[in-house]
């Protein structure tokens, strides 16, 4: 690194601030340029000390951390604030992200933590200074945020309008299904976007410290390193972008307001931003339609909507599939899958085809396999796909991607329209 790092820190506690300073020394790449004891303090020395890096503790006598960053911000735009704290809950690090923090640890950080938020929080702050953002360095590509985008990700949505019907397990397992596909230089990325009850973290046993909450606050300035901090990876190669860990910290999406259309401002910008990092981004769903939901809507190549061979979700997928349709929304992107087909119950899956359209895959009903890989956070495709469901995520896998390798001539995006309709409904 040809200059060091100049970091300042503020912390109220002197033997802290000596702490950090004594271990900010074991790195040549790194000064400490100034160690101030108060919020107003850092406020009135940060144009005079410069620093590139901010170490800020939360909670500060008088101003405290989460005021002081966004007024140390004002006055030094690209100076990257780090928060410390020694509480882990997700509102502070809500509040500390919407002011400008970078990042946050919790007190006290482990050194190769800390050390490694310093310089990426400075990669960061070069690119700022040295012209516009959107190409990642190395550290992007260590979790599989795209070096350099090539092209833009498909983006399958999965839905049904009744609970119960299997879409997480279908969310999931078809993503690992892509990722072992494609290879481990694919680039495979699941978001769960039912952001107040998702548990995708739960069926994959990841448990991120980031989550969609911390990406919403910087959804309209995004860049490549940014992503690359909320982003979890799993032992199959498959990227997470997890739900918020609270309900209530999804009422951070509300922020942003809606389009026109109805579309989720925030999740709308953050799915576009990390199209062309990946090859494919699997989105699993709430069950409503809601503002969120519509901007899956704007962005899907294909929308699975699931069913089992059960008389009410036969009738809600098939209200569903006709409001799409009076809205003028382009079937074409829609795909059927059914879900738990057993031979012994009464309801054949042609018979649902005939009532609705051709599925692209019947999962066979295994429903111990499925509750023992939901209840241990071990997807089915981890096993090997050996089992007749497994199998068939495989198989619904190939044919995703033979959709998408040779397209249809005549395949167009013409659903707006109807979204706009679809959007008054809300």
């Amino acid at each position: 690194m040809p200059d060091r790092v100049r970091v300042m820190i503020v912390d109220d506690v002197g033997e802290t601030r000596e702490q950090l300073t004594k271990l900010l020394s074991f790195d040549p790449d790194i000064e400490v340029v100034a160690a101030v004891g108060s919020g107003e303090e850092a406020v009135e020395v940060v144009a005079q000390a410069l620093p590139d890096v901010i170490l800020m503790d939360i909670n500060l006598p008088g101003m405290d951390g989460i005021t002081a960053t966004a007024k140390v911000i004002e006055a030094v735009p690209t100076v990257q604030v780090i928060m410390l704290s020694v509480q882990g809950e997700t509102d502070y690090m809500r509040r500390a992200m919407m002011a400008g923090a970078r990042d946050y640890l919790t007190k006290p950080p482990a050194a190769d933590e800390l050390l490694s938020a310093i310089h990426k929080a400075y990669k960061l702050k070069q690119k700022l200074v040295t012209g516009p953002l959107g190409v990642s360095t190395g550290a992007g590509a260590q979790s599989g945020v795209a070096s350099v985008p090539e092209h833009e990700a498909k983006i399958v949505a999965v839905y049904s309008p009744k609970g119960g019907t299997g879409c997480t397990t279908v969310a999931v397992n078809l993503a690992i299904a892509l990722q072992a596909m494609m290879g481990s230089e694919s680039r495979t990325c699941l978001v769960d976007g039912n952001l107040q009850f998702g548990d995708v973290s739960l069926f994959m046993k990841l448990q991120p410290s980031r989550t969609l909450a911390d990406l919403a606050p910087h959804a309209l300035d995004m860049d490549p390193d940014l992503l690359e901090t909320v982003v979890a990876t799993h032992a199959s190669g498959v990227r997470l972008l997890a739900a918020p860990k609270l309900p209530e910290d999804a009422e951070v999406f509300r922020e942003g307001g809606v389009e026109e259309s109805g579309a989720n401002v925030y999740f709308k910008t953050i799915l576009e931003f990390a199209r062309p990092h990946f090859d494919y981004i699997i989105v699993d769903t709430a069950h409503q339609i809601d503002d969120v939901f519509l901007a899956l809507l704007d962005l899907s190549d294909l929308l699975l909507v699931l069913t089992r061979p059960v008389i009410p979700e036969i009738r809600g997928a098939r209200v569903f599939v006709e409001l799409l349709r009076r809205h003028q929304y382009d079937l074409a992107h829609v795909g059927l899958v059914i879900n738990g087909v057993d031979k012994r119950m009464g309801i054949r899956p042609e018979a649902i085809e005939k009532a609705m359209m051709p599925a692209l895959v019947h999962l066979p009903l295994d429903e111990r396999t499925a509750l023992r890989a939901a209840n241990l956070g071990e997807p089915i495709m981890m096993r090997g796909g050996r089992t007749a469901l497994g199998q068939g995520f495989t198989r619904l896998a190939e044919i995703i991607h033979q959709r998408f390798e040779a397209p249809r001539e005549d395949e167009s995006r013409e659903g707006v329209q109807g979204r706009i309709g679809l959007g008054r409904l809300l």
